[in-house]
């Protein structure tokens, strides 16, 4: 078997894949990458640094699985994949869908006639291929329904003047997740180990499923 890689933006999101991974079972089949683990040019990981890290991987004689997960951020889903697709057709490959797909892409690249060899790639884009966010937003679902500290943490963000805020409004959903988990258990665990032990988030929760699913098909089935 070729190597199989998950490359994400940075420390925080390989961290919570790991947790979430462990708890829900998947096949450790592949390893969870990310820019800054694979070479001194990407130190700081970001998105930049993972579009630019892509045919860094393509490149690889031994890949036989690449996905990815990236932030949809305030650009959206559409403007990532057009980015992500400026990559793989500036590397050579063509035939590529039009649009994202909202399940997650998962699809075999080629560079035929010239090489039999083909890659299957797949795309996830946070929090759920549709909307604007980030990861945050993707963890923040498994909080459990009834949480009493959501409305708390919500009233305070919302009481903090505009011209007073430090992060700025599309950070909101991180800003939202950190004070919450900085009023937990144990303040400032960080999202990964929240997920595997705090008692607050559900790994099971039915909106991680898709995500699974789709990982299932991109990189372990």
């Amino acid at each position: 078997m070729g190597k199989r890689i998950l490359l994400v933006e940075g420390n925080d999101d390989r961290h919570v894949m790991w947790n979430l991974f462990e708890v829900r079972n998947v096949a450790e089949c592949f390893d969870v990458k990310c820019p800054e683990s694979q070479s001194e040019t990407y130190e700081d990981g970001g998105i930049d640094n993972l579009l630019g890290s892509i045919p860094y991987w393509l490149a690889s004689s031994d890949l036989e699985r690449l996905a990815i997960v990236v932030d949809a951020d305030s650009v959206g889903p559409d403007a990532r994949w057009e980015a992500i697709r400026h990559r793989l057709e500036k590397a050579g490959y063509d035939g590529l869908p039009a649009r994202h797909s909202q399940c997650g892409a998962v699809f075999d690249l080629s560079l035929q006639p010239h090489t039999p060899r083909s890659v299957r790639f797949g795309l996830w884009i946070m929090p759920d291929n549709q909307s604007t966010g980030m990861l945050e937003d993707f963890v923040a679902k498994m909080i459990h329904e009834g949480d009493e500290m959501l409305p708390p943490v919500d009233g305070f963000l919302a009481s903090i003047p505009q011209e007073s805020r430090r992060f700025s409004p599309a950070h909101q959903s991180k800003a939202r997740l950190h004070t919450w988990l900085a009023v937990s258990e144990r303040p400032g665990r960080p999202m990964g180990q929240a997920i595997k032990a705090d008692r607050y988030l559900d790994a099971n929760h039915a909106s991680v499923e898709p995500f699974l699913s789709w990982l299932r098909e991109a990189l372990v089935d």
